[in-house]
């Protein structure tokens, strides 16, 4: 029996390991780009700016993150967040969860195998020397070389879009692309990132390039598909670059894991873990005001659902939350205020905290389209004083 309770005490602490070998990992990514030679120039350029970065492909969506964290501390890697979204250039950082890179598969080592003894024999007899027949040489075939396997290229010409401020700092975030400012299809493109595009089909051969970053103006321009008026990269890439105005004085973040029940003002239960980070940025940083701005998907008025008397502002209570018609405006600004309730419950003073609701006048992507429930969010601009 002793043999038994040691078999089964072996075998629980080897399910544990396993379950711990595969524990997810967070890490906190600052860029992701579907060719490496884009993840290995971002990757040096954090670098340069202070960061230890790393990166390494995420096998599901075949792309190689750039990272600056990775650790198996959820509240770690979130407080990481909003401080990098913060305090750094990298306002649209996010947390990855799960595993990156391809894992090596360990080979064993077959064993040597056993030398047969060696039986001595006496010498042999020198042999009678015959003369070989003569034949005819007879020339070996040669093998044909393996055909050389040719990488396609993308069809089009690569293009490399680059944002930057007034003063010259690089920005990170996306950039819309389509052929004119009427154009109903467009494009969306990570900032930093080489990609290939085909020729347009408008008479004029240009695009429409819009550049959307957290905390800057909306800056727009039109160039030529087979313009040489522009830089050329290392790759043979055209590099097209935006300038943009500051849009309010302080840093200005949006979160990526924030999101609200549809129609309502109350939060996913996701959204916790941004919101975490921003309650412990708030503590470390007690000169740090905020004024959070709430935003939503359309203009048009709705039948909502708000907090009401309810405690939870994670789920509906059907008879607590107060229910009827808001508009955009309200409904922005309902949103705006959950999250100013949740950090004065975590112990953040109220007098630091401003709310305002946009409404629906300052969209991210079309109302209608497959990206138009990202408009329903929230943006938060720092102050110090």
């Amino acid at each position: 029996m002793k043999w038994m309770k040691c078999g089964l005490v072996i075998l629980g602490l080897a399910l544990v390991s396993s379950q711990l070998q595969a524990q997810d990992r967070y890490y906190v990514v600052i860029g992701a780009f579907r060719y490496q030679s884009n993840a290995a120039r971002f990757t040096a350029t954090a670098s340069q700016n202070g960061f230890s970065a790393r990166f390494d492909m995420q096998p599901k969506r075949q792309l190689y993150y750039v990272y600056i964290l990775n650790t198996d501390q959820k509240r770690q890697a979130f407080n990481l967040l909003i401080k990098t979204k913060v305090e750094t250039i990298y306002k649209d950082a996010w947390v990855f969860i799960g595993k990156l890179g391809v894992e090596e598969v360990i080979k064993e080592t077959p064993p040597e195998p056993v030398k047969p003894p060696v039986i001595e024999t006496p010498p042999p007899t020198p042999p009678v020397k015959i003369e070989p027949v003569k034949k005819d040489t007879v020339i070996e075939p040669q093998k044909p070389e393996p055909p050389v396997v040719k990488i396609k290229k993308p069809d089009g010409i690569p293009f490399y879009f680059k944002a930057q401020s007034k003063d010259g700092k690089d920005l990170t975030g996306m950039v819309h692309l389509q052929e004119g400012a009427k154009a109903t299809q467009f494009q969306s493109i990570k900032i930093g990132e080489v990609t290939y595009l085909i020729p347009p089909q408008n008479k004029n051969g240009t695009y429409q390039v819009t550049a959307q970053v957290p905390g800057y103006k909306e800056s727009s321009i039109t160039f030529p598909y087979n313009g040489n008026t522009f830089e050329k990269g290392t790759e043979g890439e055209t590099i097209v670059t935006l300038t943009l105005d500051k849009a309010k004085r302080g840093d200005y973040i949006d979160f990526n894991n924030v999101h609200f029940i549809t129609n309502a003002s109350l939060l996913k239960p996701e959204s916790k873990d941004e919101l975490d980070g921003l309650v412990t940025l708030m503590k470390e940083n007690t000169k740090y005001k905020i004024k959070i701005y709430g935003h939503c998907n359309g203009t048009q008025t709705r039948d909502a659902t708000t907090l009401g008397s309810s405690l939870n502002l994670f789920a509906v209570d059907s008879k607590l939350n107060h229910h009827g018609k808001l508009s955009a405006k309200d409904l922005s600004k309902e949103r705006a205020e959950i999250i100013k309730t949740y950090l004065v419950q975590q112990g953040i003073d109220a007098s630091r905290v401003a709310t305002k609701g946009e409404g629906g006048k300052i969209p991210l992507y079309p109302e209608g389209g497959s990206l138009g429930q990202y408009n329903d969010r929230v943006e938060i601009e720092f102050t110090k004083n």
